[in-house]
């Protein structure tokens, strides 16, 4: 999983080497520029195209195996580039792999956990996610960006190897009548510490109450609730300007002034690796819902700052780094907080099992899309509006966004994905489960049977 942020973090310290004419034939010109940073989103939104179906089809463990595929060969284009073409081509097949594993990560660890730990264990992804920007920002200090494209590697084959050690998800395995294979994967995965016969009873009795879903039933009830709140997270993770602020990190530190830009892009990283283990503490104690609405706050706050460091800079001719950095390190800590996991978490707890393949396809795509938005126009916009203009802008963004999630975003701690459904869609109501399942007086578990499955009341 780190490679995945690896990916995000590498055109931070790279576009600065790649600007300058001693590169000769990969010199990037001012649209090559945005076109390196904003094309892994939209190669992420082709991922999410495919990654929905795929894991549907294929399953979730299998299709994030084959995401280290696109992973691989984006980097290895990279560190063998002999054109911007080629450095191009390999951000796009590394925002593939983005997109692939963006979806299906989170999907796969939302049926694979627990209510109590669901929301730790999406934050402890993240976390993940951050050792990789951690070290690519750590590296970019000792290598250039062709060796840091090599290392970028590594990562996507650990990341093959480790998926043939772990099993398919449960509700894949119901959804694909392997019952027997899906007793064993919950006793796998909870040993003694749940019911996992009851378990298995509600997941069945789910998957046997949905139809297949089509895209358009997406948008129509019970289905458009949960979708709408899906993309409109989503949206507003994009739009608070994390991802413009993570891919020209460096970018934005050199027009401040600063001569050790890379000092700062790493101190930056490593207080989002420090925030993520707060985050990891409280998301399942305080709920999804506080966290987000903290997160925006102090996300509004320090966007608000850190436009003024522009402003002051711009009309007095001030040096106020020390307000810069205390900026970016305030936002990187509460966008980390609240905003950095939680729409992944939620796209994987409201969105149905039946509907959670091409729901999830449908989401992610929106979201990268609007991560290429985002970066792509980030320097047009604040040619057109001055750099503390487009913070400011990404502040209102994010005050909107507090207000959206106050007024429709359900509280799903604590609950079973099951019973988050219900919640969407109260016709479908799940009964105590009966004791069919379970061992039997010799101590073996019965055979699963689809005729002893919960009553529904509808």
């Amino acid at each position: 999983m780190s490679l995945l942020e690896g990916s995000l973090q590498y055109s931070s310290p790279t576009i600065p080497q790649l600007v300058i004419p001693s590169v000769g034939k990969l010199q990037l010109s001012g649209e090559n520029t945005s076109l390196f940073a904003s094309l892994l989103t939209v190669g992420a939104v082709a991922g999410g195209l495919i990654a929905g179906k795929m894991s549907d089809q294929l399953g979730r463990r299998s299709t994030l195996l084959l995401s280290s595929v696109p992973y691989m060969s984006g980097w290895l284009l990279i560190t063998y580039a002999a054109t911007v073409r080629h450095l191009l081509i390999g951000r796009t097949l590394c925002g593939i792999g983005v997109g692939t594993t963006s979806l299906v990560s989170s999907v796969y660890l939302a049926e694979i956990s627990t209510p109590d730990i669901r929301g730790r264990l999406v934050f402890l992804s993240s976390l993940a996610l951050t050792i990789g920007s951690l070290s690519c920002a750590a590296l970019s200090l000792l290598v250039n960006w062709r060796y840091l494209a090599l290392i970028g590697s590594i990562p996507s084959l650990l990341l093959a190897i480790g998926m043939t050690m772990l099993p398919e998800t449960p509700r894949f395995l119901v959804a694909q009548y392997r019952s027997k294979e899906a007793i064993d994967t919950l006793e796998w995965l909870h040993g003694d510490t749940t019911d996992i016969y009851m378990e298995m009873a509600e997941i069945e009795e789910m998957h046997q109450t949905g139809a297949e879903i089509s895209f358009f039933e997406l948008f129509r009830p019970p289905l458009v609730k949960p979708m709408a709140i899906s993309l409109m997270c989503m949206f507003f993770q994009q739009f608070t300007g994390f991802n413009a602020i993570y891919y020209y990190c460096t970018y934005i530190f050199n027009q401040a002034g600063f001569n050790d830009s890379l000092i700062v892009n790493l101190i930056a990283n490593a207080v989002l690796f420090v925030v993520l283990f707060l985050a990891i503490a409280l998301i399942d104690r305080l709920g999804r819902k506080i966290l987000l609405l903290i997160s925006g706050a102090g996300v509004i706050i320090s966007s608000m700052l850190f436009g003024l460091f522009f402003q002051l800079q711009d009309s007095n001719h001030l040096q106020l780094n020390g307000l810069a950095i205390a900026s970016v390190l305030s936002f990187l800590l509460f966008f980390g907080l609240g905003w950095s996991a939680i729409p992944w978490l939620l796209m994987s707890e409201l969105l149905p099992t039946k509907a959670r393949g091409i729901a999830s396809s449908v989401s992610t795509c929106f979201n990268w899309l609007c991560g290429f938005i985002v970066a792509y126009f980030f320097i047009d916009i604040e040619n057109g509006i001055t750099s503390q203009g487009v913070f400011w802008l990404f502040a209102g963004c994010t005050f909107v966004a507090e207000l959206c999630i106050y007024k429709f975003l359900p509280e799903t701690k604590g609950k079973t994905l099951e019973e988050i459904q219900t919640f969407f869609d109260p016709v479908t109501m799940i009964e105590e489960p009966r004791p069919s399942y379970g061992s039997d007086i010799l101590g073996e578990y019965n055979t699963f049977d689809k005729t002893q499955s919960l009553s529904i009341n509808r």
